[in-house]
């Protein structure tokens, strides 16, 4: 029996389907052919023999049109992007169409499930009453790693999942734009300089670097790529101590309604006790990625997190001033129309 190491790297995608040549599958194929058999049914069957064009009759057309069909398949296969297949490219493409793009706020929040920011408490409430705090993460560099090494820091993320982590989390992996014109920013600068101005060779060697620099990026397509851990705390998990009678006798469908409304406690005193969980789970999941070697980690205060919230919804980048704004008067998305 084979023996499956989880310490292994995880491979990029998960391909279930056999390939016919490189990386195109049959699927990919008959997205390729699929607009030259339509060409080929609507020039044999649907329209008339004697249908010409230009003096030519249709018929005689048919191979060169079915021809160019397929190449305009072709083309489409080729342009689909490397995380998805051809066909779940078309049907996303046709899903977003049936897709309203507007929301007013209340529905908006029925897709976001955010209700409100407490910065008092560095703190994103959900529409369910739970609250959630994100810990950024700073992952070691394992480029030039090692397989030992590898297993060995699987090993360390899998010891913090089982005596670290005792409460539901999500990770959450997202890319930004590699900032390019605040690195270069310093070499432009230097243009400026005296010394700089009075050598011209150095001058030019600096103008050719960001030059080459800039393009070297764009065609790299370079991204940062943050990582995040998502913890909740919902109300359900501090009205009663854990393990207990109450809490067993809570999850029940009719007498969880009776026994939470006669004991749990009052809604203040139940917030705050989610705000204190909610910091201690933080603290240790925090405390846990640190003593992973060559990881770190800290907490995002609510504006931050907000932006994080908001960035996945709208794929923009807020500033500062307006997440603030943001946290003190309105929901991420507002208005009528987003």
């Amino acid at each position: 029996m084979s023996h499956r190491d989880p310490a292994k790297r995880i491979p990029k995608f998960l391909g279930t389907e056999a390939t016919l040549f490189g990386t195109y599958t049959l699927s990919d194929a008959a997205v390729g052919l699929f607009p030259g058999v339509v060409v080929i049914l609507l020039l044999q069957v649907v329209l008339p023999e004697s249908l010409t064009i230009g003096g030519y009759a249709i018929q005689t057309l048919t191979l060169p049109l079915a021809g160019i069909a397929i190449l305009v398949g072709a083309v489409f296969v080729y342009l689909t992007p490397s995380y998805t297949t051809s066909i779940d490219w078309i049907a996303t493409y046709l899903g977003s169409l049936k897709t309203p793009d507007e929301y007013d706020i209340e529905a908006a929040k029925e897709h976001t499930q955010l209700e409100r920011i407490h910065p008092e408490h560095d703190a994103i409430e959900r529409t369910d009453g739970a609250f959630v705090g994100l810990v950024q993460v700073d992952p070691a560099n394992m480029a030039l790693a090692t397989s030992e090494e590898w297993a060995e820091q699987a090993d360390a993320f899998s010891d913090f999942l089982n005596t670290t982590v005792e409460f539901p989390i999500q990770l959450y992996s997202t890319t930004q734009e590699f900032p390019v014109e605040e690195y270069l920013a310093h070499y432009e600068d230097r243009l400026d300089d005296p010394d700089v101005k009075a050598n011209p060779r150095l001058a030019a060697l600096i103008e050719a670097y960001t030059e080459w620099y800039e393009n070297e990026v764009e065609s790299r397509q370079m991204t940062i790529r943050d990582h995040y851990v998502v913890v909740p705390v919902t109300p359900m998990e501090v009205q009663f101590d854990s393990e207990s009678l109450l809490q067993q006798l809570a999850t029940l469908p009719v007498l969880g309604l009776v026994v939470m409304s006669w004991f749990a406690p009052r809604v203040a005193d139940e917030r705050q006790a989610m705000f204190d969980e909610l910091d201690s789970r933080l603290r240790r999941v925090e405390s846990g990625i640190r003593e992973i070697e060559g990881c770190g980690a800290r907490r995002l205060d609510a504006h931050e997190a907000l932006g994080v919230v908001g960035n996945f919804w709208t794929q923009e980048e807020y500033a500062t001033e307006t997440l603030e704004q943001l946290a003190r008067r309105r929901p991420v998305i507002s208005g009528a129309g987003r």
